[in-house]
């Protein structure tokens, strides 16, 4: 059976889904029932809270039952004695520490990411591929590809780009080519699926765009003349209409080319449908002249700017993205092949891609491909899955319910706040309990997070706001898409445990910093800490700004903004390091850079082996030159070194292809968990999280609508674009839409971010524990454009004040640490079954004479030659790999003469044979893949000018009949390919003795 818990804030929703999950594994006879209940969440943070809750849970289940607080709730319900529960617990909490890969409770990305990969063969990529959270680095570089790849054979390409520029020139004077592909290219990822766009297609629709436009002027004007013609006829000048509001029609006569028509004022439209309203009183007279004549062509004017105005701004907004829209195939085709270039997969595309996939598989085959059998699902945050997450759990939720097995989906609309992520609210909301005939829905409508003030207060703000933007928007309050709806369980009974009735304070000033500084300063009065404080932002310019202005009045702050890497001086110092080994400075012109080098006297290596190293060495200098401020940055070093392997995986070691990225990049540390500061985030990032008081600042920027774009289909139904804008446009969704046939795209998106916006302001009001603090400009009267106001309206001018201030000394602070897992029963034996085998290279590392690495061992040794001579094509090449081997660590540098005058030695003795001659073609370990599949690697193949192919292969100790068998396949494979005169060679370099092998 499927159970749907509505679990409002602070109503105990991860406790439910811990006992949910306890309660399967402990109920099942299993030893590895854990392996069989998959747990879904959408956050790292509360992924761990769920893990330690459940490993804290099992561990008293199964040594001290009556201290956890499900005993009462799993016996007799569950099991059948207190015996066996503590049996289960037992073996259940060793299983998962003993097999702790296969405790499988993770964000929903993870979890998709792991079945992805099962799949990479599907989905053409190398099962090793990596994982780019940056999408916007891809997609830049595959406009510049796209631009790069431009050549004169081109034509169908270079004419589309070309009349694309010449449009933008007529229209506007100016054009922006690369900004125009790169918005187009970013909205890609949003773009329906199976919506494609062909240019064939498009210039017939662009010409009828056109032509409506065309047509739309030419009859405006043409009513415009008629309707001051009858005027001039009746001897009736425009001014002498009501406050002259007919000279409106003069600017529409001669309508500007290239300038958009725009409608006439509400006023105007007004009057001229009403003919007792053309005329003053003191001229009523001048009405009989020309009424009869001019109430028709009026009628007409006015006529246009309903549907035919609709029409003309449709085709508008239609016309210019045409050129865009044709570069959609070449932009696709450039993200997807630079991705499996790199070897990489967009974050953003994972769910589509696997849904494309997973679409209409059988489940066991998911399961066969994944390794494992989940027969229970507990999904968390459910509000926030997107409908391309749904499809892909929709057959395996199917597969447990219709097997018998139990699965849980928890969520709370009201806390939706993810939908430019994707997130679809009515998935909650309604789709779930529609699709699903056996199922258990229950609402938590207790808040044990609380004091009692804090919920009241919200339950009654909410329950008004509701209702109050049902009005806003003309919604129907009993409709299911009414906030009155959604915000129908929002009343909540108060559970907090502690007697403190809590407060709640509402504050409408002009100077809210002042406001902040002055509820702290009494805050600490009442024995506040800093980090009992939370201040919740919108944005992370309200949040830069708060913290800065804390720290002007020496204030400690964790915020989002002081997490970034690039805040880090020693980040900031070691980048511009970076950039001077990219361009050294010249004598004369010495840089930024290059006088921070001499003055902490840090030494830029001429020569490096990788980006790493490079990092690292320029690290050691500024850790010896100003060693606090690197051990004080230490985190913020560690995660610049993070991002710069993880790039380095997929980018090479390019430094100036670095150093660019690095400067769009943002990454940010891992926020401390402990710490004596005041914390200023998001609400989006305390989601989930409480503080024991919370101050809200800047509510006015909770704006019930801002306009953005989307991709929308018209309503074009029995107009002239009906056959051929059948689709989805890339629409700026702005209040003029409602005056286009993107009308209906628009009022649903005002619907949805009115939602989205009174979320927030949930989420924020519903994060404190003992006190509320809201701050917000005083609004201005009239229409409700943010959700400070429906608060002003609901507290008064003056704010608020409710409950009673928190005496923050009689918290206990004390820290106590969890109780150490001594489990003390058996665990899991250790005998490998052959799986396992000593690895003899330590013992080989060492010699009986106190020799060590290549000198003691000659298969290090060979190993080591291998890769030297794996970088030398020309014998001028050999010192640069010698010294590349010591950089690696792979050989001492005592043993550089010594290595260099031996292999100098060798190379020499085969010039004659031309193995290391400038002018044939030379093979590293280039690999060869034979019909079968199988893969080998020669250590080096050399095509000489004249047809000649020599395959040669090293070896380090004695010569032995098998080696030749190896030579020999080679050989045979390059005659395969077609290759006439193969040589193959066993080369001995110990005693430099070189065997021919046919």
């Amino acid at each position: 059976m499927l159970k749907i818990l509505k679990a409002s804030a602070g109503s105990g929703k991860t406790y439910n889904l811990a006992k949910e999950y306890i309660r399967l594994v402990v109920g099942d006879e299993r030893p590895d029932a854990y392996r069989h209940v998959l747990a879904v969440t959408f956050t790292n943070k509360a992924t761990d809270q769920m893990k330690q809750r459940i490993l804290k849970e099992l561990y008293l289940l199964a040594t001290e039952p009556e201290l956890s607080p499900y005993f009462k709730d799993l016996v007799p319900g569950t099991l059948p004695d207190r015996t066996t529960l503590q049996k289960r617990a037992k073996r259940q909490l060793s299983g998962i520490l003993h097999d702790y890969s296969a405790f499988a409770v993770s964000t929903i990305d993870r979890f998709f990411q792991q079945t992805l990969r099962a799949f990479s063969r599907e989905i053409g990529q190398f099962a090793t591929y990596q994982v780019q959270l940056d999408r916007e680095a891809l997609v830049t570089e595959s406009v510049d590809r796209v631009l790069d790849s431009l050549s004169e054979e081109d034509h169908t390409l270079l004419e589309w780009l070309t009349r694309s520029v010449k449009t933008d020139l007529d229209e506007s004077g100016r054009f922006s080519l690369e900004g125009r592909l790169l918005d187009m290219a970013r909205s890609l990822q949003k773009l329906p699926e199976g919506e494609r766009f062909s240019k064939e297609e498009l210039l017939p629709l662009q010409q009828t765009c056109i032509q409506v436009e065309n047509d739309f002027r030419t009859q405006v004007s043409q009513a415009a003349a008629e309707a001051l013609k009858i005027l001039e006829d009746g001897g009736v000048s425009p001014a002498d209409t009501n406050r002259g509001f007919l000279k409106a029609l003069y600017t529409y006569v001669d309508l500007p080319k290239g300038k958009p028509v725009k409608a006439p004022s509400a006023s105007f439209l007004d009057k001229a449908q009403d003919p007792e309203k053309w005329f003053a009183k003191t001229k009523a007279a001048l009405l009989p002249k020309v009424e009869a004549a001019l109430e028709g062509p009026l009628a007409a004017f006015v006529g246009l700017f309903k549907e035919p105005f609709r029409l003309y701004g449709t085709a508008r907004v239609i016309r210019e993205q045409v050129y865009g829209l044709g570069m959609a195939g070449e932009l696709r085709e450039a993200f997807t092949q630079i991705q499996r270039e790199k070897n990489v997969l967009s974050l953003d595309d994972s769910n589509t891609i696997l849904k494309g996939i997973i679409d209409g598989t059988p489940t066991p085959f998911i399961y066969e491909k994944l390794g494992v059998r989940y027969e229970d699902f507990l999904l968390d945050e459910f509000q926030d899955t997107s409908d391309v997450q749904w499809e892909n759990f929709r057959p395996l939720l199917h597969g447990s319910v219709d097997s018998g097995a139990d699965s849980l989906v928890v969520g709370d609309v009201k806390q939706s706040i993810y939908r430019w992520r994707g997130s679809d609210w009515n998935l909650l909301g309604s789709r779930l309990e529609q699709e699903f005939r056996e199922k258990e829905v229950k609402a938590l409508d207790g808040n044990h997070r609380t004091c009692r003030k804090i919920v009241l207060f919200n339950n009654s703000f909410f329950d008004y706001a509701g209702k109050e933007l049902d009005k806003v928007l003309g919604l129907d309050p009993a409709s299911p898409d009414s906030l009155t709806s959604l915000y129908a369980d929002v009343i909540q009974h108060p559970r907090f445990p502690s007697s403190a009735p809590g407060s709640v304070e509402v504050a409408f000033v002009q100077d809210q910093m002042a406001e902040i500084l002055e509820t702290l300063e009494q805050l600490r009065s009442r024995g506040a800490a800093w980090e009992d404080v939370a201040i919740l932002v919108r944005d992370n310019a309200e949040g830069a700004a708060v913290a800065e202005e804390l720290l002007s009045h020496d204030i400690p702050v964790v915020s989002d903004d002081s997490l970034y890497v690039k805040a880090s001086v020693t980040v900031r110092r070691l980048v511009s390091l970076l950039s001077l080994a990219d361009s050294p400075d010249s004598p004369d012109k010495p840089s930024v850079a290059g006088f921070l080098a001499s003055q902490m006297a840090v030494r830029i290596p001429e020569r490096y082996h990788s980006l790493i190293d490079l990092a690292e060495s320029l690290l050691r200098d500024l850790k010896t030159a100003d060693s606090a401020t690197f051990d004080a940055e230490v985190p913020y070093i560690q995660a610049f070194i993070d991002y710069l392997q993880e790039w380095v995986s997929t980018g090479g070691n390019n430094l100036p292809a670095f150093l660019k990225a690095w400067a769009d990049a943002s990454p940010k540390i891992s926020s401390p968990a402990t710490g004596s500061s005041v914390r200023v985030m998001t609400v989006h990032k305390a989601k989930g999280l409480e503080f024991p008081f919370v101050i809200f600042p800047f509510a006015e920027k909770v704006t019930l609508y801002k306009h953005g774009r989307s991709w929308c289909r018209p309503a074009t139904a029995g107009t002239p674009l009906d056959s051929q804008a059948d689709g989805h446009f890339y629409v700026d969704l702005t209040e003029g839409s409602a005056e286009t046939l993107f009308r209906d795209s628009y009022l649903q998106e005002r619907h949805l971010q009115a939602v989205d916006n009174i979320n927030i302001f949930y989420v924020a009001l519903t994060r404190p524990v003992y006190g509320l603090k809201i701050i917000a400009r005083e609004p201005s009267e009239g229409e409700i454009k943010d959700l400070s106001q429906l608060l002003y309206q609901f507290v008064g001018k003056l704010g608020c004040q409710i409950g009673e201030p928190f005496d923050f000394s009689t918290l206990d602070r004390s820290r106590k640490g969890p109780a150490p897992l001594e489990l003390g029963y058996a665990s899991f034996p250790a005998d490998s079954g052959g799986r396992l085998r000593f690895s003899p290279e330590a013992a080989d590392y060492f010699g009986p004479d106190g020799s060590f690495g290549p000198d003691a061992s000659h298969r290090i040794r060979g190993n080591v030659m291998h890769s030297i001579l794996s970088r030398v094509t020309v014998p001028e090449d050999l010192p640069g790999a010698v010294d590349a081997a010591i950089l690696a660590g792979e050989l001492p540098e005592v043993q550089r003469e010594s290595t260099l005058a031996g292999l100098e030695q060798r190379i020499a003795s085969v010039r004659e044979r031309g193995w290391f001659s400038p002018e044939a073609r030379i093979l590293s370990e280039a690999p060869v893949i034979a019909p079968g599949g199988a893969e080998y690697r020669p250590d080096r193949v050399v095509l000489h000018p004249d047809g000649r192919v020599a395959v040669i292969d090293y070896k380090f100790g004695q010569p032995e009949e098998r080696y030749k068998a190896q030579v020999q396949r080679y050989v045979s494979l390059y005659r395969r390919m077609g290759r006439e005169k193969v040589e193959g060679y066993l080369w001995y370099l110990e005693d430099n003795l070189i065997i021919f092998v046919n």
